[in-house]
């Protein structure tokens, strides 16, 4: 029988992910070859579990992990826990009750551009493999210039230096840094060197940042000298 793909079963969950976002239209070229794997994953804020039971019928091999605020679940394929991903001692707490490296990990929590940070520093260092996948979504918080959402203010606006988007605009440059003489120009940004080393891609689309995490395959690529030794 053939596989139901990303956006039917987004559809068949009722999932906001593929009825409202559009996701279907770009988290497949990055996913879709982890379906049949064995993967750990998680997913922060699930709500009412939609997408939670999506990521069960498209991973079926995958242990499944969720964070959210207000929910908690206990389920044959994995966990819900209970916290605030504000918190980085919640990061930590969970990470040691997932244990070991996570292949994926999503962020559709409190969509806070502080939180969406502080989680990716935490958990992209700490939890995910390398090679793995790091999705943020619902990145449109960091265009409002006066907004709120889940208790929580936020005031960035088109251009803000804080938004999520322009943080991950100046590391676009850092995948390219071999061509680049003056490496001090990362040294402001709010995501910490190592993580910054640790970027293999950085992909921009609708309503979503992607992120991919180097794998062994990059090691021969880094840290080299520019091999045509010209400098702008």
């Amino acid at each position: 029988m053939k596989e139901m793909t990303f956006k039917e079963l987004g559809e068949k969950t009722g999932t906001d992910k593929v009825t409202h976002h559009g996701y279907h239209r770009f988290y497949p070229l990055f996913l879709d070859q982890l379906r049949d794997k064995e993967i750990t994953m998680l997913e922060i804020g699930t709500e009412e579990n939609k997408s939670l039971y999506m990521w069960q019928n498209y991973f079926p091999k995958a242990k499944i992990y969720g964070l959210d605020i207000g929910n908690e679940l206990k389920y044959e394929q994995g966990e819900i826990f209970k916290g605030d991903q504000s918190d980085v001692e919640v990061l930590k707490d969970i990470s040691k009750k997932m244990g070991g490296k996570l292949d994926f990990i999503i962020d559709d929590g409190s969509h806070v551009p502080e939180h969406q940070i502080l989680g990716f520093n935490y958990l992209f260092n700490n939890v995910l493999k390398e090679g793995g996948v790091y999705i943020i979504e619902d990145i449109e918080t960091s265009y409002w210039k006066k907004g709120a959402l889940y208790g929580y203010i936020v005031k960035k606006g088109l251009g803000h230096p804080e938004s999520v988007i322009e943080i991950f605009k100046n590391l676009v440059d850092k995948v390219n840094d071999e061509f680049i003489k003056d490496k001090d120009i990362f040294g402001d940004s709010p995501i910490d060197e190592k993580v910054r080393n640790e970027i293999k891609l950085i992909s921009f689309q609708y309503n979503s940042i992607i992120i991919l995490k180097k794998s062994s395959e990059d090691r021969p690529f880094e840290n080299r000298d520019y091999r045509l030794g010209m400098f702008t």
